[in-house]
C-alpha cells in the first residue's frame, strides 16, 4: 500500500518536519519574515519572534534562513548561523560555541572570557567592515537562553560602527521569553524588532491544510480530502495550532488509508481524537462540540458576508486610473496623482520630462518589499524608503506588503553610474512598461539557463523612460559581447542587443555597478 499514491501526493503533505516550502505565508507570516529581513538587511541588531508552542516559530526560521541563501548575491554578502539549543552551562561555553560557530579557529580550552570576546569581535569587524558581510546568529528556543549569555548577547550589540551593529541577532522563543526579557531592561530597550506568533482561525486553518495537500499533490486536480465538518473537527480538537494541526492531519490520513475512504468528515476526525485525548477530556470536549460547532459556522457565515460586502463596497469605488493612488479614507493629495511616465510625445523635436515615477508594480505571493526595491534602485537605503513610503500613502503599514497590494515606484536617480564610458552591455530584453518588464525579469522561465541578470531603469529627454534586462557584467569588447549572448538559450538570444554607447544626459536609477 502506497500512502503517496492512493492520494495523489507526490511527496508526504503533513511531516512533522519544519519544511520551509510547507509555511503557508498568512500576513502574519509574511509580516514577520518582511520585517525580519529588513532589520538585518538595515543592520537593526537584535530582533525577537515570541510564540506559543507549536505556532511555527522553526518553519519561520527555516524559512528566513532559506530567503538569506535564495540568490548568489545573498550567499556571499549574508552569513547565518542557526543555533538550535542554547541552554548552556556557562558563559565560555557560549562563547566558545559560538567563536566555533563562526568558524573561528586555534581555540584554546584554557582562554578566559574575555579573549572569547576580543576575538568575536574582531572576527565580526573583518567580516562587516572590511569585507562588508552582513553576519547573522539565529537562536531558536530561546527561552532556554542562561541569564549570563543573555549579558554576553547584549555585550555583542555594542560591537558596532557609527552606521550599524556588526552582528544581527534574531531569536524565536515560547511566550515566557517576554517575560525574562522585561526584567533585562538593558537588553529589552535595545530589541528593534518583537513580534508575536498567534494560532491561526478555522479560515487561516483551513487554507493552510489546502495549501499544503496542493504543495504535496501531483497533479493539479485533486479531490478535497476533508469536508467542512471534518475540518471543523480539527479546528476544535486543534485550537488552530499548526503544529498540532499538521499532527492531526497525519493521523486522519493514515486512517483514511486503512479504511479506503476518499474523504474525512466529523466521525473519522473525531475516531482520530480518541486515540489522542483523555476519556474525561474528550467527554468534555465533545459535549461542548455541537454549541462549538454552531458558533465556528456563524462565525465562518459572518466572515464570507463580511467578505461579499467588503467585495461590493470595492466595486462601487470609481475606476482608477493605473498611474493614481487612492488613500485609505481620505482624498488622495495631489501628489498623489500620478502623472503616467510611459505616455512618451511623438514630436522628436521636444523633449520628454524625466516622470515623476517609474511605475507600478502589483505584489505577489514570491516578492518581498526589500527584494523589490532592491532590484528597481540597486540598494534599499533610508532614502529609498521613506521616498516609497511617501508615494504610497495607501498602504498602512510599510513593512507588511500583501499579495495584490500595488506600490507605485518614485523617479530616485542614482549617484552613481553603473556603467562607465566604453563600456559594452547585453541587453537581453527592453521596454517601456515597468510592471510588463519587471514580470519578465522575474518570471523567465530561462532563468536557470541563463547568467546573472540586472534590472535597469534610465531615462534621457529624446526617449523618455526605459527598462531593460541586462546580463550583470560588462564587456571591453564586441566580441566577448557576442560570445555571451551566444551562450543563451536561442529564443532569448535572438531578442538582445548590444549596446555600447548612452546619450551623455542619461540617468539612471539603480545604484548597483554591473561586474567587470
Amino acid at each position: 500500500m502506497n500512502y503517496y499514491n492512493i492520494l495523489h501526493f507526490k511527496k508526504e503533505p503533513f511531516s512533522n518536519s519544519p519544511e520551509p516550502e510547507f509555511l503557508f505565508q498568512l500576513p502574519q507570516h509574511t509580516g514577520c519574515l518582511q520585517k525580519l529581513e529588513l532589520a538585518v538587511r538595515l543592520r537593526r541588531g537584535i530582533n525577537v519572534v515570541i510564540g506559543d508552542i507549536g505556532t511555527g516559530k522553526t518553519t519561520l526560521c527555516r524559512k528566513l534562513i532559506q530567503n538569506f541563501s535564495s540568490t548568489p548575491a545573498d550567499s556571499t554578502e549574508i552569513e547565518t548561523h542557526l543555533l538550535l539549543d542554547p541552554a548552556f552551562n556557562s558563559a565560555v561555553e557560549f562563547l566558545q560555541t559560538v567563536a566555533l560557530m563562526l568558524g573561528i579557529k586555534d581555540l584554546n580550552n584554557c582562554e578566559s572570557e574575555w579573549h572569547l570576546k576580543e576575538r568575536i569581535k574582531d572576527y565580526l569587524f573583518d567580516k562587516g567592515v572590511d569585507e562588508k558581510r552582513i553576519v547573522v546568529l539565529i537562536i531558536d528556543e530561546g527561552q532556554k537562553i542562561p541569564e549570563n549569555c543573555l549579558e554576553i548577547l547584549r555585550e555583542f550589540l555594542n560591537y558596532e560602527t557609527n552606521n550599524f551593529k556588526l552582528l544581527q541577532i534574531i531569536i524565536f522563543a515560547q511566550k515566557e521569553f517576554q517575560k525574562i526579557l522585561k526584567k533585562r531592561a538593558n537588553l529589552f530597550d535595545r530589541v528593534n524588532l518583537l513580534y508575536h506568533l498567534r494560532p491561526l482561525n478555522f479560515k487561516q486553518m483551513r487554507a493552510m491544510i489546502n495549501y499544503r495537500l496542493s504543495v504535496a499533490r501531483d497533479s493539479e486536480i485533486v479531490p478535497s480530502l476533508f469536508s467542512f465538518w471534518g475540518l471543523a473537527a480539527i479546528y476544535l480538537a486543534t485550537g488552530g495550532y499548526p503544529r498540532k494541526v499538521v499532527f492531526l492531519c497525519h493521523q486522519v490520513i493514515l486512517k483514511m488509508i486503512i479504511r479506503g475512504k476518499k474523504k474525512a468528515g466529523w466521525l473519522l476526525v473525531r475516531s482520530c481524537i480518541r486515540g489522542m485525548e483523555t476519556p474525561v477530556f474528550r467527554r468534555l470536549r465533545w459535549a461542548l462540540g455541537s454549541v462549538l460547532i454552531i458558533l465556528v459556522l456563524g462565525l465562518s457565515i459572518s466572515a464570507i458576508l463580511f467578505q461579499h460586502r467588503d467585495a461590493d463596497a470595492h466595486k462601487q469605488l470609481p475606476a482608477v486610473p493605473a498611474t493614481t493612488v487612492v488613500s485609505e479614507v481620505k482624498q488622495a493629495p495631489a501628489a498623489s496623482v500620478l502623472p503616467d511616465p510611459l505616455i512618451i510625445q511623438e514630436d522628436k523635436n521636444q523633449d520628454i520630462k524625466m516622470p515623476e515615477y517609474l511605475g507600478k508594480l502589483t505584489m505577489t505571493k514570491r516578492r518581498t518589499i526589500w527584494w523589490t526595491l532592491h532590484n528597481i534602485y540597486g540598494a534599499v537605503s533610508p532614502e529609498i524608503i521613506n521616498a516609497v513610503t511617501t508615494a504610497n500613502p495607501h498602504i498602512r503599514n510599510k513593512d507588511i506588503i500583501l499579495e495584490g497590494d500595488i506600490i507605485v515606484l518614485p523617479s530616485i536617480p542614482a549617484d552613481i553610474k553603473p556603467v562607465n564610458k566604453g563600456d559594452i552591455i547585453v541587453i537581453v530584453e527592453n521596454g517601456k512598461d515597468l510592471e510588463t518588464m519587471y514580470d519578465v525579469f522575474r518570471e523567465n522561465p530561462d532563468q536557470q539557463n541563463m547568467p546573472p541578470l540586472a534590472f535597469f531603469s534610465f531615462w534621457n529627454k529624446k526617449e523618455g523612460i526605459s527598462f531593460a534586462i541586462v546580463i550583470d557584467k560588462c564587456f571591453k569588447n564586441i566580441r566577448a559581447a557576442e560570445e555571451a549572448v551566444g551562450k543563451l538559450p536561442p529564443m532569448t538570444a535572438a531578442k538582445t542587443k548590444i549596446l555600447s554607447q548612452w546619450n551623455a544626459d542619461t540617468v539612471f536609477f539603480n545604484r548597483r555597478v554591473l561586474q567587470h
